[in-house]
This record gives structure tokens, C-alpha cells and sequence, in this order.
């Protein structure tokens, strides 16, 4: 084994080198030790075997491999302290990820209200020009009818237009048992206990009572955020005993509605074909792997 001589405050290729060099030194003399004693396997060591040779050998083994340690000292103790330096801007560099993650994620929420507040301001903007300008021409020949028109349908315009741009922070819940008198904030905490979520929201029936079944329940968000993050979290409602029949899905319009049933059927159409394959719906569009 050799002298090492170099600046141990270096965490260098030279020093890295170095570390290696050790290694094999050591693991070069316990090969050497391992024939000494016969063994062949670590298992077969004992204290016996180490009594067989005589003490001139095992003094020049102790010697050598002294002047290894001896050599390698520095290596071994800069390596310590800096392997606890790396953990620590390991530490410091998974902090700063989870920071930069909040702050992304607060700016694409604001990027996000921002920009519904943008398209419905737009909207309504348009509407009611374009408004304005049907009632100005129907005025000529009805003025009744110019002005029943601009302060009802109008609103229901604007509305329509309103329940489109909010779908993105909806989530409707589907399978949930409907009593009469019920507490329903109560039951949807509940649900979302089970998946350890606790957001705010605002909730309601939707549809028409119909005897023996429960309607769907759309619940309302602050942000969209919340929604993806509850729809990552839905399917583990299966490993509930009380909500394995409760289904959560997105608050799709009509046409998408359309888009995702043509979608399940086209799924259920390739398992039966290939039942070697597992489908499923990502991103509006069927993925499969192999079983």
C-alpha cells in the first residue's frame, strides 16, 4: 500500500481516485489474509483459524495493513464529513424543490383565475353588444319585445356563460345515499376523509327527486387546483367500505359528455377484444400496457 499526498480539504477527481485506491488495497490484503488462514469463504472465519500461522507472519500482516489505514486516513475522515455535507444540501435542495413546487402551483392558480376573469368579462362584454344590437333593430318593429328580451334572456345568457367557466372548479359525486332531511356538507366531509382531504367547498343535490334514487351532488371549489387534486385521490373510495359504490367525476359539459361515453365504450370494446392488455382513459384518450 502507498503513501497518499495531497490537500485533504479537496473534493477532487484526485480525491475520489484516492478513495477507490483504498478500497482495493484492503480488499487486495484480505484476499492475502483469507489465503493465510485457508479460508475460501467468509462464513469459514474464526478466531482458530487466525491462531494457525506464526507470529512473524501475522506481524507483517498487521503491519501492512496498518500502513494502509495509516495512508488512507485523511481519505477516510474528509469522507465522512463531506458525505454529511452532501446530506445536508440534499436536505436543503429537497426544501427549495417543495418551495418552488407551492409558489408554481400558487401562480398557475392565479394564471388561472385571471384568466377566467378575463374570458367571462369578455363574454359578457359580447353578449350584450351583440345584444344591443339585436334589440335596436327588433325595437324598429316591437319595442315590447326589444326590451323583454334585453332584461331576460340576457341574464340567462350571462349565467350559461358563468356555469361554463366554472366547471373547472366543480366535481360531481355520484352513488351517494340521499335522505330525507339529510345533512349533506356532512356526508361529503365524510367521503373526502377518506381520502384525507379536508378542503372547503359548497355542495347541492342536482336534478329532480326521483323515488328510490339518489341524484348526483355537484360540489363547488375555490380553485381548480382542489379539483385536480381531488379527482388524483377518487379512486382510492374503492378501498372504502362505506364509499365503494361513490364514483367522483369532472364537471363536463354536454359535448364532453359525449367525448367520454363514446370513450368508455371504445374502452370496454378493446378489453373484450384483448383481454391480455389493461385499458384505461388518460388525457381523453385510451392507453394500454400489458398484463
Amino acid at each position: 500500500m502507498g503513501n497518499v499526498d495531497f490537500n485533504s480539504t479537496m473534493w477532487s477527481s484526485k480525491y475520489m481516485d484516492a478513495f477507490a485506491d483504498s478500497a482495493n488495497d484492503l480488499g487486495c490484503w484480505a484476499e492475502r489474509m483469507m489465503k493465510i488462514i485457508d479460508c475460501d469463504e467468509d462464513s469459514h472465519i474464526t478466531l482458530d483459524k487466525f491462531k494457525k500461522p506464526n507470529k512473524d507472519v501475522l506481524v507483517k500482516q498487521l503491519f501492512e495493513v496498518f500502513k494502509g489505514i495509516n495512508a488512507y486516513k485523511t481519505v477516510f475522515l474528509n469522507t465522512a464529513t463531506k458525505l454529511d455535507e452532501i446530506k445536508s444540501d440534499m436536505i436543503n435542495t429537497q426544501k427549495s424543490v417543495i418551495q418552488l413546487q407551492g409558489e408554481l402551483l400558487d401562480i398557475k392558480t392565479k394564471e388561472l383565475d385571471s384568466v377566467q376573469r378575463t374570458v367571462k368579462t369578455a363574454v359578457e362584454n359580447t353578449v350584450q353588444a351583440e345584444i344591443k344590437s339585436y334589440s335596436a333593430a327588433v325595437s324598429k318593429h316591437s319595442p315590447s319585445s326589444a326590451s323583454t328580451f334585453t332584461a331576460e334572456n340576457l341574464k340567462k345568457v350571462v349565467q350559461n356563460v358563468v356555469a361554463e367557466e366554472d366547471r373547472s372548479r366543480n366535481v360531481l359525486i355520484f352513488g351517494l345515499k340521499e335522505d330525507a332531511g339529510e345533512k349533506l356538507c356532512d356526508k361529503i366531509c365524510d367521503v373526502f376523509e377518506q381520502m384525507a382531504e379536508k378542503p372547503r367547498f359548497e355542495a347541492a343535490r342536482i336534478g329532480n327527486k326521483v323515488a328510490e334514487k339518489h341524484r348526483a351532488v355537484k360540489v363547488s371549489f375555490g380553485n381548480s387546483s382542489t379539483v385536480h387534486q381531488i379527482l388524483i385521490k377518487a379512486k382510492e373510495l374503492r378501498l372504502s367500505q362505506c364509499f365503494k359504490t361513490v364514483f367522483i367525476s369532472p364537471d363536463r359539459s354536454p359535448e364532453e359528455r359525449a367525448v367520454h361515453k363514446q370513450l368508455v365504450l371504445d374502452l370496454k370494446r378493446k378489453v373484450t377484444e384483448n383481454p391480455n392488455k389493461r385499458y384505461f382513459i388518460r388525457t381523453g384518450k385510451i392507453c394500454e400496457i400489458d398484463e
